[in-house]
């Protein structure tokens, strides 16, 4: 009817047999009294046509995954015109199936079983199953696994919910739980779900990891009056023993004696009996004795106790020390410094009040690794904490005063601190989007921000801020996206904003990255930027041409004000040059009739200086203020309160209006000769007359002032060769006070 060449229908895979398909589309009327007839080419073929109709039924079931029957079925019905001669034609048709979840996952291997030692570390891979689904790619196939919820469930678990791996996720121990059952399920995407579970039996394995233990903490004998050397004691409450507390390995010990006293008893390494010494005889009892239990395979495993000695004539102490509490706990924060006192143990009679000195020991060699006990019962740190390590430490104490002893434990918690930054993977993030306004549900990925904080319970949140940031969006996985409402009002090809990730911590640091966002033609075109741009592109240009020539104008008269101002500089600087030699090239200098201030040497040239070495309008060296450089020179000359010449010597400068320019060398001011009238005072400035009232101090005009610092030391001479380089030490007292004064310009 359609003057189609095929036809095509779709139907379920589930769909009943004998159900319609659906109906050809053909001209004519196929029941008996019709003018057509249908009828199937292929024999045995999965789809028929009704009798008298033009509906294609289902005879066979079908099967996406071909395991019941055909995912496709393809036919030809052949049309024969009744009655005339016409010939017949062939209709192909085509029957596609679609998919639908009727497999469950399917486990490969189960029942799984593991054998995993008590040491595995939280985050070691143990197992990786796999579970296949049947049904055909997507949803339906896409499997999810988890651990369902029962008894020792959280000791294991899956790395990722869509990746079989499974990791240690609580520490084991094998003398609490020796093996235990786990459910694992697979579940696909499908609408219902579909699933199958199976069973994970995990074996825990023995290993060294706990320290013997005695039968009793504390023993004590008694020495009898004939007792002689060799003498085995007999302790109380029973026969000294240990036994290894990994179960599974149960690791053979030997016995000794250690601490201060253990020269005065024998110990039987294999039997822990004790028997008395030469040495013990002789002593004056009561005392007491640290005993030993190591494990033969790991001297790094064992246990301590105590034996109490006394004679029979010899009652216990009256006041044996005890520890006031039996827990002893501390809080501290991870960036304690090390040498800071944690808690104290205090013990009853107190250490400092007790006859003997007391002595400490501790459970665990691993103690001494983060901690210290001093003889005053005091818990020291001797190396930096680490939450993220280890976040507690539990041991147990013994007190000793050589008589009597007594056991606690001691909890240390660590208090997590905010040390980390949240760090960026990138220093700045670039993206580029491009796509039709209204994409992915009304937003635009864009990209994602990778950001990771060191401190372990932290969680960080993303912000966006900045001129655009108002277009973008941030979730909490740290993708991006461009919001689909603010497409419109896009003028701008790139975007700009600053991310800032916040940790949790308290208090809580932040870090931000700039991001930028570069926007395709087809998002700026659909927020109608382009329009604009060619609408108001006269508008804008013209300003902007204007604005163009009169910079190319600004330029050309700077270049000819330059080009003009070096020739003058270098038609002053040739005729500086033959006229006054005795002026360093870099300043003007000064007018012929002008007096000169003094010798000036530069960089020791050995020539006379200002007003000429040999017998100028001045006086010359005897007239001078000093050896100064010529741009120094020249602000002592225009200065009205530095230092005051002679009178009759001083004679008006005249400066040029442009002071020197920089110095390669460094300038030097050194002190003036003294002079037979008035021992050189006179030279000097007013200020340091004893007998005048000087004024307050130096005081530069601030036009005078060069633009480069220089450094006046009064206590270096210049470098002058020839005579007006020369310069005396100056004898004025008053002066002798200044000698080594540096004065910074």
């Amino acid at each position: 009817m359609n003057g189609g060449a095929v036809e095509s229908f779709f139907i379920s895979e589930d769909t009943p047999v004998g159900s319609v398909i659906g109906t050809l589309s053909v001209n004519g009327d196929p029941s008996e009294a019709g003018d057509i007839t249908l009828r199937l080419q292929e024999s045995n073929a999965a789809v028929a046509v009704a009798a008298g109709t033009k509906n294609l039924t289902l005879s066979r079931a079908l099967d996406r995954e071909e395991a019941r029957g055909p995912s496709n079925v393809y036919v030809n019905v052949r049309c024969d015109r009744r009655r005339t001669t016409d010939p017949s034609f062939i209709i192909p048709v085509s029957v596609r199936v679609w998919d639908v979840n009727d497999n469950a996952p399917a486990w490969v291997g189960a029942p799984y079983r593991v054998r995993l030692s008590e040491l595995t570390a939280p985050g070691s891979r143990v197992l990786h199953p796999r579970a296949h689904d049947a049904d055909q790619p997507g949803p339906h196939a896409t499997i999810h696994y988890s651990v369902l919820p029962a008894a020792h469930s959280e000791y294991l678990g899956f790395l990722n919910e869509l990746d079989s791996v499974i990791v240690v996720k609580k520490p084991l121990d094998y003398e609490t739980l020796k093996n235990f059952t786990i459910t694992l399920r697979a579940q696909d995407q499908g609408t219902p779900p579909l699933h199958n579970d199976t069973t994970l039996e995990v074996e825990v394995l023995d290993a060294d990891d706990q320290n013997p233990k005695f039968s009793h903490e504390h023993y004590s004998a008694i020495i009898s009056d004939d007792a002689e050397p060799g003498t085995i004691l007999e302790t109380s409450p029973g026969p000294i023993s240990a036994v290894d507390q990994d179960v599974g390995i149960n690791a053979p010990l030997q016995y000794s004696a250690t601490g201060d006293h253990r020269q005065l008893v024998s110990v039987e390494k294999d039997t822990g009996r004790v028997a008395a010494t030469a040495d013990l005889l002789r002593h004056q009892a009561p005392l007491t004795v640290v005993i030993k239990a190591t494990q033969v395979d790991n001297p790094d495993r064992y246990a301590l106790a105590t034996l109490s000695l006394s004679r029979l004539a010899t009652a216990a102490p009256a006041r044996p020390v005890r520890f006031t509490r039996r827990l002893y706990h501390a809080a501290v924060p991870e960036d304690t410094a090390p040498g800071a006192r944690l808690l104290h143990l205090h013990t009853d009679p107190p250490a400092e009040r007790h006859e003997a000195s007391l002595q400490f020991y501790v459970s665990d060699r691993s103690f001494l690794e983060k901690f210290a006990i001093n003889s005053a019962g005091e818990v020291l740190l001797r190396r930096p904490l680490d939450y993220e390590t280890t976040d507690a430490y539990n041991y147990q104490v013994m007190v000793t005063d050589g008589d009597s002893n007594d056991t606690a434990a001691i909890n240390i918690t660590v208090l997590n601190v905010n040390e980390w930054e949240p760090r960026f993977r990138y220093p700045q993030y670039e993206f580029h989007v491009d796509g039709e306004a209204g994409e992915g549900g009304g937003r635009l990925p864009v990209g994602r921000l990778d950001v990771y904080d060191g401190d372990r319970p932290d969680t960080v949140a993303l912000t966006l801020r900045g001129p655009d940031a108002g277009m973008l969006e941030v979730n909490e996985l740290g993708e991006v996206f461009l919001r689909g409402d603010m497409v419109s009002a896009l003028n701008s090809s790139v975007l700009h904003a600053l991310a800032t990730a916040q940790d949790s911590g308290h208090p809580p640091r932040q870090t931000s990255v700039p991001v930028l966002v570069h926007v395709g033609p087809r998002l700026l075109a659909a927020s109608g930027g382009g329009a604009g741009g060619a609408g108001g592109g006269g508008g804008v240009l013209v300003p902007f041409a204007c604005a163009l020539a009169a910079l190319a104008l600004l330029v050309c008269a700077l270049l000819l004000y330059i080009y003009r101002n070096k020739r003058r500089s270098k038609a002053a600087a040739e005729v500086q040059s033959k006229t006054s030699s005795g002026f360093v090239s870099h300043e003007k200098p000064r007018s012929s009739s002008g007096a000169g201030v003094g010798a000036a040497t530069v960089g020791g040239a050995g020539e006379g200086g200002v007003g000429g070495a040999g017998g100028g309008a001045g006086g010359g060296a005897s007239g001078s203020l000093l050896s100064v450089s010529a741009g120094a020179s020249t602000i002592l000359a225009n200065s009205t309160s530095s230092l005051d010449l002679r009178a009759a010597e001083a004679v008006p400068v005249t400066t040029s209006g442009r002071q020197s320019q920089r110095f390669t060398s460094k300038s030097k001011v050194a002190p003036l000769p003294a002079t037979a009238g008035d021992g050189g005072v006179s030279l000097m400035s007013d200020h340091l007359r004893p007998t005048s009232p000087g004024r307050s101090g130096v005081a530069w005009p601030a036009h005078t002032i060069p633009a480069r610092v220089k450094q006046l030391s009064w206590d270096e001479r210049p470098q002058g060769s020839g005579p007006e380089g020369t310069v005396t030490d100056a004898t004025n007292a008053a002066l002798a006070d200044h000698m080594n004064l540096t004065v910074y310009f």
